[in-house]
């Protein structure tokens, strides 16, 4: 990745140079891939075995050093210029006067020509050779559809459409909230009944008598049988003259 990125800076070194050709990046790569299947055929004669490392040497050495002015020069036709050599289209047939020498063209060419290596990939490069033929213009297709200059070669990979932006997620609905009870005559009845405080017992001095009581029953399991029978017989007879007598038979 590095690489191709120092192929294109070189690229657009030139250009800014000189940025008044027409067809250009058509003409360069239809140049690179005529030139690389022409050495190709002269040095492999016919080998349908090569290793990856000699195949690529070829296609480098084709690169760097085979796009001289001695073969490529330039047309000018009103004010725009034209790439003329090996493989390339001729563009405004019978109009024009070509030369050699003027510009910097070749290193453009060479710096193209790595740079659409580059972007085809070397491995399928050698895959396409196989057949033993390299067709430059079907190689060339997308890179010739616009007569621009250009900086490099067009992609040959579809892009990819954008990410779609996430929709922002809906607000969580708000809590169920369950409506009031109605109160029926019942409930209310309960209620009151459950507030309602408790009679609160009636505070007063202690009954004197109560307390002689307790005492006489706190003593009973301390008594004797004999003294337990002499103390019914005596509650017998304070009964049975309170039962002679009108106020006490009628308290009871």
């Amino acid at each position: 990745m590095a690489r191709a990125w120092l192929l294109l800076l070189c690229a657009c070194h030139a250009q800014g140079q000189d940025d008044d050709f027409e067809w250009f990046r058509c003409d360069a790569c239809s140049a690179s891939f005529f030139k690389i299947n022409k050495t190709l055929a002269q040095r492999l004669l016919g080998r349908t075995s090569v290793p990856a490392y000699e195949f690529l040497e070829i296609v480098d050495d084709v690169c760097e050093t085979m796009f001289t002015k001695n073969e490529f020069g330039v047309k000018q036709h009103e004010g725009k210029k034209y790439l003329f050599g090996p493989g390339v289209t001729d563009h405004i047939p019978g109009q024009g006067f070509g030369q050699m020498g003027m510009g910097d063209y070749d290193k453009r060419l060479a710096s193209y020509c790595k740079m659409f290596v580059e972007e085809l990939g070397e491995e399928k490069l050698q895959r396409l050779w196989a057949d033993q033929q390299l067709n430059h213009s079907q190689l060339c297709v997308e890179e010739c559809l616009s007569s621009a200059s250009g900086t490099g070669a067009q992609s040959r990979a579809g892009r990819k459409p954008p990410r779609p932006k996430p929709k922002p997620s809906p607000p969580p609905p708000p809590p169920k909230t369950r409506p009031p009870k109605e109160k029926t005559p019942k409930d209310s009845a309960e209620s009151s009944t459950k507030t309602a405080p408790k009679p609160s017992k009636p505070s007063g001095t202690p009954d004197p008598k109560s307390g002689e009581l307790d005492k006489v029953l706190s003593l009973l399991p301390r008594l004797k049988a004999s003294e337990l029978q002499r103390l019914g017989s005596a509650v017998i007879e304070e009964l049975t003259s309170r039962a002679s007598s009108p106020r006490e038979r009628s308290e009871l």
